[in-house]
Protein backbone atom coordinates (compact mmCIF):
# COMPACT_ATOMS: atom_id res chain seq x y z
CA UNK A 1 0.00 0.00 0.00
CA UNK A 2 1.19 3.56 -0.76
CA UNK A 3 2.18 5.99 2.08
CA UNK A 4 2.92 9.47 2.41
CA UNK A 5 6.45 10.43 2.17
CA UNK A 6 7.69 13.36 3.97
CA UNK A 7 10.93 15.10 2.99
CA UNK A 8 12.57 16.51 5.94
CA UNK A 9 15.29 19.36 5.01
CA UNK A 10 17.68 21.23 7.34
CA UNK A 11 21.26 21.48 8.29
CA UNK A 12 21.50 18.51 10.25
CA UNK A 13 24.00 19.00 13.37
CA UNK A 14 22.22 21.74 15.38
CA UNK A 15 18.97 20.06 14.60
CA UNK A 16 19.52 16.73 14.74
CA UNK A 17 17.75 15.76 17.50
CA UNK A 18 14.87 17.93 16.59
CA UNK A 19 14.95 15.34 12.68
CA UNK A 20 15.52 12.32 15.27
CA UNK A 21 11.92 13.43 16.95
CA UNK A 22 10.13 14.33 13.74
CA UNK A 23 10.89 11.33 12.38
CA UNK A 24 10.00 9.02 14.92
CA UNK A 25 6.44 11.12 14.72
CA UNK A 26 6.06 10.75 11.56
CA UNK A 27 6.44 6.70 11.78
CA UNK A 28 3.99 6.97 14.56
CA UNK A 29 1.26 7.84 11.72
CA UNK A 30 2.36 5.58 9.24
CA UNK A 31 3.96 8.05 7.10
CA UNK A 32 7.41 7.67 5.58
CA UNK A 33 10.03 9.69 6.58
CA UNK A 34 12.74 10.69 4.27
CA UNK A 35 16.43 12.01 6.24
CA UNK A 36 19.97 12.06 4.24
CA UNK A 37 21.80 10.93 7.71
CA UNK A 38 19.24 7.75 7.98
CA UNK A 39 20.68 6.81 3.96
CA UNK A 40 17.12 7.25 3.12
CA UNK A 41 18.59 9.11 -0.30
CA UNK A 42 19.88 6.92 -3.25
CA UNK A 43 23.16 8.40 -4.05
CA UNK A 44 23.45 7.74 -7.81
CA UNK A 45 27.13 7.80 -8.86
CA UNK A 46 26.56 9.55 -12.34
CA UNK A 47 25.19 13.08 -10.17
CA UNK A 48 26.59 15.17 -7.44
CA UNK A 49 25.49 14.20 -4.08
CA UNK A 50 23.39 17.46 -3.66
CA UNK A 51 21.33 16.49 -7.03
CA UNK A 52 20.39 13.22 -5.33
CA UNK A 53 18.86 14.70 -2.45
CA UNK A 54 16.97 16.98 -4.80
CA UNK A 55 16.13 13.98 -7.34
CA UNK A 56 14.38 12.38 -3.82
CA UNK A 57 12.04 15.12 -3.47
CA UNK A 58 10.41 14.17 -6.78
CA UNK A 59 9.02 10.74 -5.08
CA UNK A 60 7.69 12.69 -1.85
CA UNK A 61 4.89 14.13 -0.97
CA UNK A 62 5.23 16.32 1.91
CA UNK A 63 7.80 18.73 2.87
CA UNK A 64 9.14 19.73 6.13
CA UNK A 65 11.42 22.79 6.42
CA UNK A 66 12.85 23.61 9.40
CA UNK A 67 15.05 26.65 9.87
CA UNK A 68 17.65 26.35 13.06
CA UNK A 69 20.77 28.95 13.75
CA UNK A 70 23.29 26.72 11.24
CA UNK A 71 23.58 28.17 7.79
CA UNK A 72 24.62 24.77 6.49
CA UNK A 73 27.06 23.49 3.41
CA UNK A 74 26.28 25.59 0.33
CA UNK A 75 24.68 24.19 -2.46
CA UNK A 76 27.89 22.51 -5.27
CA UNK A 77 30.02 25.88 -3.75
CA UNK A 78 27.12 27.96 -5.31
CA UNK A 79 25.89 30.93 -2.49
CA UNK A 80 22.94 29.21 -1.59
CA UNK A 81 22.68 26.56 0.78
CA UNK A 82 21.73 22.70 0.13
CA UNK A 83 18.77 23.64 2.80
CA UNK A 84 17.74 26.61 0.22
CA UNK A 85 18.00 24.89 -2.84
CA UNK A 86 15.82 21.73 -1.51
CA UNK A 87 13.42 24.39 -0.29
CA UNK A 88 13.08 25.82 -4.01
CA UNK A 89 13.03 22.74 -5.39
CA UNK A 90 9.83 21.77 -3.03
CA UNK A 91 8.00 24.82 -4.79
CA UNK A 92 9.11 23.75 -8.37
CA UNK A 93 7.32 20.00 -7.69
CA UNK A 94 4.39 22.04 -5.57
CA UNK A 95 4.92 19.90 -2.28
CA UNK A 96 2.67 20.86 0.64
CA UNK A 97 5.62 22.79 2.56
CA UNK A 98 5.73 22.97 6.41
CA UNK A 99 8.29 25.94 7.62
CA UNK A 100 9.49 25.85 11.21
CA UNK A 101 11.87 28.17 12.33
CA UNK A 102 13.58 28.21 15.91
CA UNK A 103 11.76 30.71 18.17
CA UNK A 104 15.47 32.84 19.03
CA UNK A 105 16.15 32.90 14.93
CA UNK A 106 12.58 34.07 14.21
CA UNK A 107 12.86 36.54 16.99
CA UNK A 108 16.31 38.41 15.66
CA UNK A 109 14.63 38.03 12.27
CA UNK A 110 12.28 40.56 13.14
CA UNK A 111 15.09 42.46 15.01
CA UNK A 112 17.25 42.20 11.28
CA UNK A 113 14.34 43.22 9.63
CA UNK A 114 13.74 46.44 11.51
CA UNK A 115 17.63 47.61 11.57
CA UNK A 116 17.62 47.08 7.71
CA UNK A 117 15.26 49.94 7.13
CA UNK A 118 17.80 52.16 9.23
CA UNK A 119 19.53 54.25 6.87
CA UNK A 120 22.02 54.87 10.22
CA UNK A 121 23.16 51.53 11.00
CA UNK A 122 24.80 48.68 9.01
CA UNK A 123 23.06 45.89 9.74
CA UNK A 124 25.58 43.34 8.49
CA UNK A 125 27.71 44.75 11.32
CA UNK A 126 25.33 44.03 13.95
CA UNK A 127 26.14 40.32 16.14
CA UNK A 128 22.90 38.07 16.07
CA UNK A 129 23.54 35.19 19.03
CA UNK A 130 21.34 32.76 17.86
CA UNK A 131 22.72 32.61 13.71
CA UNK A 132 26.08 32.11 11.97
CA UNK A 133 25.12 33.87 8.69
CA UNK A 134 22.86 36.87 8.09
CA UNK A 135 21.75 34.51 5.00
CA UNK A 136 19.33 32.26 6.96
CA UNK A 137 17.38 35.74 7.95
CA UNK A 138 17.15 36.14 3.88
CA UNK A 139 15.81 32.39 3.28
CA UNK A 140 13.43 33.15 6.10
CA UNK A 141 12.34 36.15 3.81
CA UNK A 142 11.76 34.24 0.43
CA UNK A 143 9.57 31.82 2.42
CA UNK A 144 7.71 34.48 3.70
CA UNK A 145 7.07 36.64 0.53
CA UNK A 146 5.74 33.45 -1.53
CA UNK A 147 2.54 33.34 -3.10
CA UNK A 148 1.55 29.80 -1.70
CA UNK A 149 3.16 27.97 0.26
CA UNK A 150 4.19 30.69 2.89
CA UNK A 151 3.05 29.96 6.16
CA UNK A 152 6.19 29.88 9.12
CA UNK A 153 5.90 28.60 12.97
CA UNK A 154 8.09 29.48 15.55
CA UNK A 155 9.05 26.44 17.95
CA UNK A 156 10.51 26.44 20.80
CA UNK A 157 10.70 23.43 21.64
CA UNK A 158 9.70 19.69 20.17
CA UNK A 159 6.79 19.57 21.84
CA UNK A 160 4.94 22.42 19.98
CA UNK A 161 6.65 20.81 16.73
CA UNK A 162 4.53 17.57 16.77
CA UNK A 163 1.36 20.00 18.23
CA UNK A 164 1.21 22.04 15.19
CA UNK A 165 1.86 19.19 12.51
CA UNK A 166 -0.69 16.88 14.13
CA UNK A 167 -2.80 20.02 13.28
CA UNK A 168 -1.91 21.47 10.05
CA UNK A 169 -1.77 17.41 8.51
CA UNK A 170 -5.43 16.78 10.17
CA UNK A 171 -6.41 19.97 8.60
CA UNK A 172 -4.96 18.92 5.29
CA UNK A 173 -6.85 15.77 5.47
CA UNK A 174 -10.10 17.12 6.46
CA UNK A 175 -9.23 19.37 3.10
CA UNK A 176 -8.98 16.97 0.79
CA UNK A 177 -11.90 14.50 2.03
CA UNK A 178 -14.16 17.71 1.77
CA UNK A 179 -12.83 18.93 -1.66
CA UNK A 180 -13.31 15.64 -2.75
CA UNK A 181 -16.73 15.29 -1.97
CA UNK A 182 -17.46 18.26 -3.27
CA UNK A 183 -16.43 17.31 -6.39
CA UNK A 184 -18.61 14.16 -6.39
CA UNK A 185 -21.51 16.09 -5.69
CA UNK A 186 -20.63 18.31 -8.54
CA UNK A 187 -20.50 15.11 -10.93
CA UNK A 188 -23.52 13.84 -9.60
CA UNK A 189 -24.68 16.98 -10.71
CA UNK A 190 -23.38 17.19 -14.04
CA UNK A 191 -24.61 13.21 -14.33
CA UNK A 192 -28.25 14.28 -13.96
CA UNK A 193 -27.95 17.40 -16.39
CA UNK A 194 -26.90 15.25 -18.87
CA UNK A 195 -29.66 12.25 -18.06
CA UNK A 196 -32.59 15.55 -18.06
CA UNK A 197 -30.51 16.55 -21.94
CA UNK A 198 -30.59 13.32 -22.82
CA UNK A 199 -34.11 12.74 -22.00
CA UNK A 200 -35.30 15.94 -23.78
CA UNK A 201 -33.19 14.66 -27.09
CA UNK A 202 -35.67 11.57 -26.65
CA UNK A 203 -38.81 13.07 -25.93
CA UNK A 204 -37.94 15.96 -28.80
CA UNK A 205 -37.37 13.12 -31.62
CA UNK A 206 -40.40 11.03 -30.54
CA UNK A 207 -42.35 14.39 -31.22
CA UNK A 208 -40.76 14.97 -34.23
CA UNK A 209 -41.82 11.71 -35.32
CA UNK A 210 -45.69 12.00 -34.62
CA UNK A 211 -45.78 15.33 -35.99
CA UNK A 212 -44.78 16.36 -39.58
CA UNK A 213 -41.74 18.17 -40.36
CA UNK A 214 -43.31 21.36 -41.44
CA UNK A 215 -45.49 21.43 -38.49
CA UNK A 216 -42.59 21.12 -36.33
CA UNK A 217 -41.19 23.97 -38.43
CA UNK A 218 -43.74 26.45 -37.87
CA UNK A 219 -43.13 25.78 -34.06
CA UNK A 220 -40.11 26.29 -33.60
CA UNK A 221 -40.53 29.52 -35.79
CA UNK A 222 -43.05 31.18 -33.25
CA UNK A 223 -40.49 30.54 -30.29
CA UNK A 224 -37.56 32.22 -32.18
CA UNK A 225 -40.51 35.44 -32.55
CA UNK A 226 -41.36 34.97 -28.84
CA UNK A 227 -37.74 35.23 -28.11
CA UNK A 228 -37.28 37.92 -30.12
CA UNK A 229 -40.20 40.00 -29.10
CA UNK A 230 -39.72 43.11 -27.44
CA UNK A 231 -42.92 42.16 -25.20
CA UNK A 232 -41.63 39.04 -24.06
CA UNK A 233 -39.20 40.28 -21.01
CA UNK A 234 -41.69 42.37 -19.76
CA UNK A 235 -44.22 39.21 -19.90
CA UNK A 236 -41.49 36.72 -18.20
CA UNK A 237 -41.51 39.75 -15.23
CA UNK A 238 -44.57 39.65 -14.84
CA UNK A 239 -45.00 35.56 -14.07
CA UNK A 240 -46.32 34.85 -17.54
CA UNK A 241 -44.97 31.32 -18.81
CA UNK A 242 -44.64 33.15 -23.02
CA UNK A 243 -45.91 30.46 -24.96
CA UNK A 244 -47.46 30.13 -28.40
CA UNK A 245 -50.53 29.03 -27.18
CA UNK A 246 -51.12 31.98 -24.52
CA UNK A 247 -50.48 34.19 -27.33
CA UNK A 248 -52.53 32.92 -29.51
CA UNK A 249 -55.31 32.72 -26.63
CA UNK A 250 -54.80 36.99 -26.00
CA UNK A 251 -55.55 38.66 -28.56
CA UNK A 252 -54.38 42.33 -26.73
CA UNK A 253 -52.76 43.10 -23.51
CA UNK A 254 -55.38 44.18 -21.42
CA UNK A 255 -57.03 40.40 -21.96
CA UNK A 256 -54.01 39.24 -21.14
CA UNK A 257 -53.81 40.74 -17.96
CA UNK A 258 -57.17 39.73 -16.69
CA UNK A 259 -56.14 36.35 -17.16
CA UNK A 260 -53.33 36.68 -14.64
CA UNK A 261 -55.02 37.70 -11.08
CA UNK A 262 -52.37 40.47 -10.16
CA UNK A 263 -53.11 42.62 -6.66
CA UNK A 264 -51.80 45.57 -6.51
CA UNK A 265 -50.18 44.55 -3.26
CA UNK A 266 -47.59 43.07 -5.06
CA UNK A 267 -47.04 46.00 -7.33
CA UNK A 268 -46.97 48.47 -4.83
CA UNK A 269 -44.64 46.59 -2.41
CA UNK A 270 -42.87 44.92 -4.99
CA UNK A 271 -41.88 47.09 -7.72
CA UNK A 272 -43.55 50.35 -6.27
CA UNK A 273 -44.88 51.43 -9.35
CA UNK A 274 -48.27 53.09 -8.16
CA UNK A 275 -49.99 54.66 -11.15
CA UNK A 276 -50.85 54.34 -15.39
CA UNK A 277 -52.26 51.37 -17.04
CA UNK A 278 -54.39 48.35 -15.95
CA UNK A 279 -54.16 46.10 -12.99
CA UNK A 280 -50.58 45.60 -13.91
CA UNK A 281 -49.98 49.65 -13.33
CA UNK A 282 -47.51 51.07 -15.98
CA UNK A 283 -46.84 53.85 -16.98
CA UNK A 284 -49.25 55.62 -20.52
CA UNK A 285 -45.50 55.49 -22.30
CA UNK A 286 -44.59 51.83 -20.91
CA UNK A 287 -48.02 50.76 -21.59
CA UNK A 288 -48.54 51.64 -25.06
CA UNK A 289 -45.19 50.50 -26.46
CA UNK A 290 -45.98 47.40 -24.60
CA UNK A 291 -49.28 47.17 -25.82
CA UNK A 292 -47.83 47.59 -29.25
CA UNK A 293 -45.32 45.51 -29.29
CA UNK A 294 -47.78 42.25 -28.10
CA UNK A 295 -49.71 43.01 -30.63
CA UNK A 296 -47.58 42.71 -33.19
CA UNK A 297 -46.24 39.36 -31.36
CA UNK A 298 -50.34 37.93 -31.29
CA UNK A 299 -50.61 38.86 -34.96
CA UNK A 300 -47.76 36.98 -35.96
CA UNK A 301 -48.35 34.11 -33.80
CA UNK A 302 -52.02 33.86 -35.12
CA UNK A 303 -50.91 33.83 -38.33
CA UNK A 304 -48.68 30.88 -37.84
CA UNK A 305 -51.69 28.91 -36.40
CA UNK A 306 -53.65 29.78 -39.15
CA UNK A 307 -51.51 28.14 -41.55
CA UNK A 308 -51.14 24.98 -39.12
CA UNK A 309 -54.96 24.62 -39.62
CA UNK A 310 -54.85 25.30 -43.12
CA UNK A 311 -52.14 22.12 -43.42
CA UNK A 312 -54.12 19.99 -41.07
CA UNK A 313 -56.95 20.72 -43.40
CA UNK A 314 -55.31 19.62 -46.41
CA UNK A 315 -53.97 16.92 -45.08
CA UNK A 316 -57.23 15.61 -44.11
Amino acid sequence: MAIPKVFISSTCYDLKYIRENIKSFISSIGYDSILSEDGDIYYNTNIHTHDACLSELSTCQMFVLIIGGRYGGEYKSEKTSITNTEYREAIELQLPIFTLVEQSVYSEHYVYTKNKKNVNIDETQIFYPSVDNIKIFNFIDEVRNSLTNNAIFPFSDYSSIEQYLRKQWAGMMHNFLTTQAESKRVSNLFEQIQTATDKIEFYTSQMLKKIDVDKAKVIAQMHDIIAQSPATDDLKEWNFAVTPSLINKYPNLDALCEYNIVTDDYWDETHGITSGGPPYKIGEKRYNKLSKSYNDLYNEINELFRKIDEADLNNN
